[in-house]
């Protein structure tokens, strides 16, 4: 799915005005249906009394159409009518003729006005104030002071149409989060908002959810992104269904290098992982104390075993050629010696595609010019610390998007920053934010059995972007799964691995 820029939104809403017949309130009121199904869903008859913020534009046109669909269903609502704009827009006019005629209480609050208490008019505030329409920073003291007095009544819900009032859509120098409305909830149009995935806006987002409005496909189909929401649509796309007369030798065979004293745990994951999502064969390389260990949980895969007993000193360049993926790094460490192995080892190989994540991504920060070495569309895996190690620190997630662009264009490289919305960089500069997972999975192991899964699912034959998008997809989803028979507070990193089949059978439907 395409995450589109603010024109692109406009452009969209205005192909479907003129190719569908129908005028911009009809869809405004469609927008403000579906904004009340999931409302009267979500609550469940147990919504008595609402107050509604409405700006005078085409997002106050949505609240106030809203609002009468509320009233129709029997909830007293109150709506308050902020004077804070000079823009009016003609849907907010007309709406605004059928709120009165129709008797719904209609307040107004203008610069300069008391707070209004908001006692006994409802739990619920709906902030249909700006949407997306919002161009430039609120900077009237009055205003500014407003927003912090709602986001500091702790209103049990607070339900944003479109977007919470005072964000913007796309890049603005500086961010006044004191100038958002704290959302708990927000309902979105059609498409997904860049800001959705960014750390930095969690807590005025809150849950968000896309309300389909009916546009038009084969308009935004041709409309030319570099940011994307990976979801079930475009992965069952990727996924590939298995043929009947195959055999081990069709899905490939990988290499995962890793482990030392005390860390072999992150290879057993890795391992269990890639060979859940369905690698025909699998070989692991580790220091010789994890042979036992991983013979005895494992038996399924080849052990090869370092001559150092602890760690790893030689990492093999040797009789690979039947090997077609190799994911490196897992509990790997930081001995010099191991250090100097992996600087070797990529020295030497050049056709071999990698995964690298964890140590092995550590030792690239303390050698940057060794990422030139890296094969083209080499993975690199890391967290967010382990990508500030890298490229160093950043002042916001725009930034930090930037950055992890340049990387991957710079060496043609591929970079899986994990977090709450997984987002992959490619080398041509599209940026991919995953839409499965949950914090249950902020575990130890899970980033382990993350580089299992995209190198299992390379060395079948998916390509490179292939494997992150639906190795990120699955990650995710087994998580979810776990998830809703676990609780997130009891998820570990082993019971991603037990959903993997689970998650297949979701993707297939």
């Amino acid at each position: 799915m395409k995450i589109l820029s603010l024109n692109q939104i406009k452009d969209a809403d205005q192909y479907c005005i003129d190719n569908e017949d129908i005028s911009s309130i009809e869809l405004m009121e469609r927008a403000a249906r579906k904004c009340y199904d999931w409302i009267i869903n979500f609550f469940d008859k147990k919504l008595k009394k609402v107050i509604l913020l409405a700006g005078r534009g085409k997002n106050g046109g949505d609240g106030l159409s809203l609002a009468k669909m509320l009233s129709e269903h029997g909830i007293i609502v109150t709506i308050y009518e902020l004077n804070i704009s000079n823009n009016i827009s003609k849907e907010f006019i007309f709406t605004k003729k059928k709120i009165i005629k129709y008797g719904i209480e209609l307040k107004y609050i203008n610069d300069g006005d008391p707070y209004p208490s908001f006692k006994n008019e409802g739990d619920c505030i709906i902030d249909a104030i700006f949407g997306i329409g919002l161009n430039r920073p609120i900077n009237n003291p009055y205003w500014i002071s407003f927003f912090h007095f709602i986001n500091e009544k702790k209103f049990k819900y607070v339900i944003s149409i479109d977007v919470p009032s005072g964000l913007f859509i796309e890049e603005k120098k500086d961010i006044l989060y004191k100038r958002i409305i704290k959302s708990t909830h927000t309902l979105t149009f059609q498409v997904p908002k860049l800001p959705f995935f960014f750390p930095d806006y969690e807590d005025y987002i809150g849950k968000w959810f896309l309300l389909d409005i009916g546009w038009k496909e084969e308009y935004t189909h041709h409309m030319s992104v570099k940011n994307f929401f990976i979801d079930k649509k475009s992965i069952h796309s990727i996924y590939k269904k298995r043929k009947k007369f195959t055999h081990k030798g069709n899905y490939g065979h990988g290499l995962l290098i890793g482990g030392k004293y005390g860390m072999m745990g992150s290879m057993v994951l890795s391992a269990k992982a890639c060979l859940r999502i369905g690698i025909g064969k699998l070989s692991v390389y580790v220091p010789s104390c994890g042979y036992q260990i991983i013979q005895t949980l494992i038996p399924e895969v080849i052990v090869v075993t370092d001559p150092k007993k602890y760690f790893i000193s030689k990492i093999p360049t040797q009789n690979l050629s039947s090997v077609n993926t190799i994911g490196i790094g897992m509990g790997i460490g930081k001995n010099p010696e191991t250090s100097f192995a992996l600087e070797t080892f990529l020295k030497k190989n050049k056709k071999k595609s990698l995964v690298i994540d964890a140590d092995g991504i550590n030792i690239l920060s303390d050698r940057v010019e060794l990422l030139s070495y890296l094969p083209e569309e080499t993975i690199l895996t890391p967290h967010y610390r382990e990508f500030s190690r890298l490229y160093g620190t950043w002042i916001n997630d725009y930034q930090k998007l930037d950055k992890i662009k340049e990387i991957s264009i710079r060496y043609t490289i591929y970079i899986v920053l994990k977090g709450a919305h997984t987002v992959i960089s490619t080398p041509d500069g599209e940026l991919y934010f995953n839409s499965t997972g949950n914090p249950g999975m902020s575990t130890a192991g899970s980033g382990d059995v993350l580089t299992g899964i995209i190198t299992g699912l390379l060395s079948q034959g998916y390509s490179p972007k292939e494997s992150c998008l639906l190795g990120v997809y699955i990650h995710g989803l087994s998580g979810d799964l776990a998830s809703m028979e676990k609780t997130e507070e009891s998820i570990i990193a082993g019971d991603i691995i037990d959903y993997i089949g689970k998650s297949y059978q979701k993707i297939r439907k």
